[in-house]
């Protein structure tokens, strides 16, 4: 795959969940509910069925992408740019629209030439499309791959999820934690808590409940990479690599929601021809042939080129993005 190529691709990407997923859409007193999309069925009734937001699936890697480039790059950089990196910046200020600033953006720092951003009044669209990932379930069938359906006739979105409640203790009443552990001075306001709580005093102690995606279930979606080069494809390789250090998604992961399996396969738009791309598992990421050559050609780009401009203290990467060297580079 040589780094010149410009070429489009469809992911095909497979989480499997290995413990309760965390996806809240509402909240009602004490209880959490999972996000749900209406999906038209064939019998023209409307079934609400999960969905992870493919929104949040790609500011996930977008952050995992910008940390692997700064780990790897050892600097730091400006506010401004941290902004535009891990959030994709804001748009307003003085700046006008800046054809050629936008080109050398893209050029210099791949991540944001895929994953877009916005500079002053300019927005940089970027190269990646992501869907929401659909549990493999009837309901969800109309939203799923052909290849899925068999699999999916035979289970029930309703047998999918479940609920938990959770009890955070007051741990002040436990005197075996708080003779050793508050200060005599302070030792007084625990008499209070012994009586009667007082109007409006806020409890220390309360149960909550989530409705969470139990383990098991898999999630599939697409992401569209539109004319990409290997060096670009390998920034979105690179944040796959990192996610890989702990693979959760969702929220609530100091509860252990959310870790997850994941496998994805990629497919030359032109030619149709698929190869495996990612797999996360127990271990570290497993890269496809695809990926691999893939990361290369980034891991070479911020060898070479980001290396070079900083080493020389030349302004181009340093006027986009304020950098500042904090240790040494690759």
């Amino acid at each position: 795959m040589a780094a010149s190529n410009v070429k489009s691709y469809r992911i095909h990407g497979e989480f499997t969940t290995l413990s309760p997923l965390s996806h809240i859409g509402e909240t009602i007193s004490t209880t959490t509910y999972l996000v749900e999309e209406p999906i038209l069925q064939p019998s023209g009734e409307i079934e609400p069925v999960f969905v992870y937001n493919g929104n949040a699936w790609r500011g996930q890697l977008r952050d995992q992408a910008a940390s692997y480039m700064l780990e790897h790059l050892g600097c730091t950089v400006s506010l401004e740019a941290f902004h535009l990196l891990f959030s994709g910046g804001r748009i307003g200020g003085d700046q006008s629209v800046d054809i050629e600033q936008a080109r050398m953006m893209r050029r210099a720092v791949p991540m944001v030439g895929i994953f877009g951003g916005g500079v002053g009044n300019q927005i940089m669209p970027g190269k990646l499309r992501f869907s929401g990932s659909y549990p493999v379930c009837r309901e969800a069938m109309p939203a799923l791959p052909e290849a899925l359906h068999q699999k999916a006739a035979g289970l029930s979105y309703r047998e999918l999820t479940m609920e938990k409640s959770y009890t955070r203790m007051d741990d002040s009443k436990n005197p075996r934690l708080t003779e050793s552990s508050i200060s005599a001075m302070d030792a007084p306001l625990l008499e209070g808590k012994k009586g009667k709580k007082k109007e409006g005093e806020a409890s220390q102690q309360m149960r909550m409940t989530s409705e969470l995606l139990i383990p098991g279930v898999t999630l599939v979606h697409t992401i569209d990479c539109m004319e990409m080069s290997a060096v670009e494809l390998g920034a979105l390789v690179s944040a796959l690599h990192r996610f890989a250090q702990s693979p959760y998604i969702g929220g609530q992961g100091n509860r252990g929601h959310g870790r997850v399996r994941y496998q994805s396969w990629i497919t030359d738009m032109e030619t149709g021809e698929q190869h495996e791309f990612v797999r996360v598992g127990d271990a570290l990421a497993q890269l496809g042939e695809p990926a691999e050559q893939a990361k290369q050609a980034y891991d070479a780009h911020l060898r070479d080129t980001y290396d070079a401009l900083l080493k020389r203290n030349e302004a181009e990467i340093r006027g986009l993005l304020g950098a500042e060297p904090s240790g040494s580079l690759l």
